[in-house]
């Protein structure tokens, strides 16, 4: 999933709470430079297997994490957006 929302500037808001990404070893860049990103549902995600979330919502500077909605096996996700925040 690496890259795979790379810079989609204009995205301000989508649901992924359907994606399956138990097998999914590298989310790196997936939403990198979505400048207008202000809210996201990764309900659905599992970070179990994941290697590599490295700038993963780097540039997002929209995003905020309260906007960002997640279940437990996804909270590494929170970790890569107090990291955009800082």
């Amino acid at each position: 999933m690496s890259d795979m929302f790379f810079h989609c500037t204009s995205l301000q808001s989508i649901n992924l709470s359907e994606f399956n990404t138990i097998n999914v070893e590298d989310m790196n860049d997936m939403f990198n430079g979505c400048s207008s990103l202000k809210s996201i549902n990764l309900y659905s995600f599992n970070t179990t297997n994941i290697e590599d979330m490295s700038s993963m919502f780097s540039g997002c500077s929209s995003l905020k994490k309260e906007n960002v909605k997640v279940n437990n096996y996804g909270i590494k996700i929170l970790d890569e957006i107090d990291e955009i925040q800082k």
